[in-house]
């Protein structure tokens, strides 16, 4: 009986903890629910948090991008092709930040670029205001290392000419060390300003002397020129065996109407702002920029050109004189592989690097015009005589209608099958009286622009070489110049007669308006004629190409005369505006080409010099340079023409200098120069000095 009982007992037991154990469930479940929720909660925040935080990084990561981007296009100069013809590099003034937009890995980016005006205490002019004392060149100041360690150098150079004011003040000059550089006290100058002001300014530091109206000529190294020349040096301490390239000066004048200040406008200070999503990466950054002064143009060159003009005979006197004109001639220029320009830091004479950019392309034409010409009157077949022809008389007061009538002013230029008349941008001439004795005789040269000369089927002059420069391109082109149209009309030989005339073309002689052939009378002995006729022509072909060694260059092209009778122009002249590089390797390689006309292989004597340093090579000597042998063209054999480029010797040209003497000599020639171009080797560099960076996130 107690055995059942407890059996019933068991069983009752084991019927009720059936439904204790639904209740444990029951709690568990609950407490399941009460955990679970929020660990799945806080997993579906992390992931998401995740995708945010990856997002933030790729948008950090392309702002940043951008900020590379445009530190970039600042470092290889490429800031006005990147922002485009709106932007201006004078503007310090309204604050505006040029954009332009990028898209890096899938994200926008929009980047800023501004200008940032760096002299201190000097008013921020307007754009125009800033662009016309940079250009105008009248006062210069420059800054660069000195030979002597830790100590660096100012320069200052003061453009005036002979009966002008040269009692130029200096009221205060400035300069700023990029940062890890300082002033140190030390000024050559030191007795000279009242006071001298240390800051820092803009990441660096800042210095200003005040000069208290001291005039220019008064301080202690100077040339009085003109130009004025005036130079001192300060101490700096900085980090050790390192150059402080990003130092910009200023200096503040007056006592000159015109001229109150002037800044190095070669350091240049840039603020960028990059933003991608709600990140924004601000940025400043320094850069060395040669300054592009009005006669200089930043680009490497080539040049093509031919004669006009050739003697025919080939042995005896007549040899030297160039009786023949020719209706045109052609010149072409080559491509060149772009791996072989790299290796080399400059293409070929000649020829233009594979894929370049044109910049510009300028045309000259020249020669020698006299106005007796020896003709044959049709009513009088044995009477041959010598004439004056009005239009070719020179006269002083009236050079434009001279040109007009000659029609030298115009030539035909091609490069494609279909000529087209181009007239002068601008000529000059100079009487070579001198020489003969004749008041009527004249040289000169015209200019003028053809970069964006449209040819036929729209395309310009530019963008036709351009395209045959490409490497899928034809790789070269044959530029032709020749005349404009044959010169007829009526000549006057007596009051009341007129006859038909067709200039130059008299018995077998070709004739074009270009230029005066020498001719004497058929069949009998000397008459007037002079070995100084020649006609010809060049082109100066500027480009850009990646990758280059970085240039300057400086174009002269005010025409000079000079006879070995004495007359004409100064044999030594100066060129300036300019401003040298430092030289960046032990090889300098800087080089210059000139374009003379009325060149004769057999007289010598004729020499140019650099600074006292002849230039020449094998084909054309040192005391010979103006043989009309051209070694720059595709044809060398150039009767009456130079077109020569030299490199300049080691020295000619020092690192920072503004202006070089030139000097023509002859014994016995006559030489007309047309154009001169200097091409130095520079580093465009930029700091990637990055003075403040912070980021922002929205």
């Amino acid at each position: 009986m107690r055995d059942r009982v407890m059996r019933i007992t068991v069983k009752r037991s084991l019927r009720d903890e059936r439904g204790q154990a639904m209740l444990l469930v029951l709690v568990l479940l609950l407490i399941g629910l009460i955990i679970i929720t929020p660990v799945l909660k806080f997993m579906g925040t992390a992931i998401t948090s995740g995708r945010v935080y990856e997002q933030k990084i790729d948008e950090i990561y392309a702002a940043d991008a951008g900020v590379e981007d445009a530190l970039w296009h600042i470092r290889c100069d490429f800031v006005e092709d990147l922002l485009g013809e709106d932007y201006d590099e004078y503007d310090y003034y309204t604050d505006y930040p040029y954009p332009y937009d990028l898209n890096i890995n899938g994200k926008d980016v929009e980047v800023t670029i501004q200008n940032i005006w760096i002299p201190k205490d000097l008013d921020v002019p307007i754009s125009s205001e800033a662009r016309q004392i940079i250009e105008d060149e009248k006062l210069m100041i420059i800054g660069y290392p000195s030979s002597e360690e830790s100590t660096y150098t100012i320069k200052i150079v003061y453009y005036w000419e002979s009966g002008e004011d040269d009692d130029l003040r200096v009221e205060t000059i400035g300069v700023w060390l990029s940062p890890g550089f300082e002033y140190d006290g030390d000024c050559s100058l030191a007795g000279y300003y009242s006071d001298e002001d240390i800051s820092l300014y803009k990441g660096g530091y800042a210095v200003v002397w005040d000069f208290d109206s001291v005039p220019l000529k008064n301080f202690p190294v100077v040339d009085n020129g003109p130009p004025m020349v005036a130079t001192f040096n300060f101490k700096y301490t900085g980090p050790e065996g390192e150059l402080p390239e990003l130092v910009s000066s200023w200096i503040d004048t007056t006592g000159v109407d015109g001229i109150s200040y002037s800044w190095d406008d070669s350091i240049r200070l840039y603020k960028i702002v990059s933003e991608a999503g709600g990140i924004q990466v601000e940025a400043y950054g320094a850069k060395t920029k040669f300054r592009r002064l009005k006669s200089t143009i930043s680009s490497d060159y080539t040049v093509a050109g031919n004669r006009l003009s050739q003697a025919t005979a080939t042995s005896g006197n007549d040899r030297y004189y160039r009786d023949r004109l020719y209706e045109e001639s052609d010149s072409t220029v080559l491509r060149e592989a772009l791996e072989e320009v790299i290796g080399k830091g400059s293409a070929d004479p000649g020829k233009i690097p594979e894929e370049a950019t044109i910049e510009d392309v300028y045309l000259y034409w020249s020669g020698w015009m006299d106005p007796w010409y020896y003709y044959w009157r049709s009513r009088q077949p044995s009477s041959w005589r010598w004439q004056r022809i009005q239009a070719l008389q020179y006269n002083a007061n009236t050079h434009a209608q001279l040109m007009a009538n000659s029609m030298v002013d115009r030539v035909k230029f091609d490069i494609d099958g279909s000529p087209q008349t181009v007239t002068a941008d601008r000529y000059q001439i100079i009487n070579t009286s001198d020489c003969h004795g004749s008041s009527d005789a004249w040289v000169y040269s015209c200019f003028t622009d053809v970069t964006d000369l449209e040819l036929p089927g729209r395309m310009t002059v530019r963008e036709y070489i351009e395209e045959a420069m490409k490497s899928d391109g034809s790789g070269d082109v044959t530029f032709t110049v020749g005349h404009a149209d044959e010169v007829r009309g009526l000549l006057r030989t007596s009051p009341y007669e007129y006859y038909n005339f067709d200039l130059y073309n008299i018995g077998l002689k070709t004739g074009y308006p270009l230029a005066t052939p020498a001719y004497k009378k058929p069949d009998e002995g000397y008459q007037i004629r002079y070995q100084w006729s020649y006609a010809g022509w060049s082109m100066i072909i500027f480009y850009r190409s990646p990758g280059l060694t970085p240039r300057q260059l400086y174009l002269f092209d005010d025409l000079r005369y000079r006879s070995y009778l004495g007359g004409g122009d100064d044999p030594e002249f100066s060129i300036g505006g300019f401003l040298a590089p430092p030289i960046i390797t032990e090889q300098d390689t800087s080089h210059l080409t000139y374009f003379v006309g009325e060149g004769d292989g057999h007289y010598n004597q004729d020499s140019i010099l650099v600074n006292d340093m002849y230039l020449s090579d094998a084909n054309n000597p040192e005391d010979n340079a103006f043989n009309s042998y051209s070694n720059a063209l595709s044809n060398p054999n150039t009767d009456g023409e130079d077109v020569d480029t030299f490199e300049l010797p080691e020295g000619c040209i020092l690192p920072y200098d503004t202006s070089a003497e030139v000097t023509l000599l002859t014994a016995e020639e006559i030489y007309t120069l047309v154009y001169l171009v200097l091409s130095f080797r520079s580093d465009l560099t930029t700091g990637g000095i990055i003075t403040n960076y912070s980021v922002r996130v929205s």
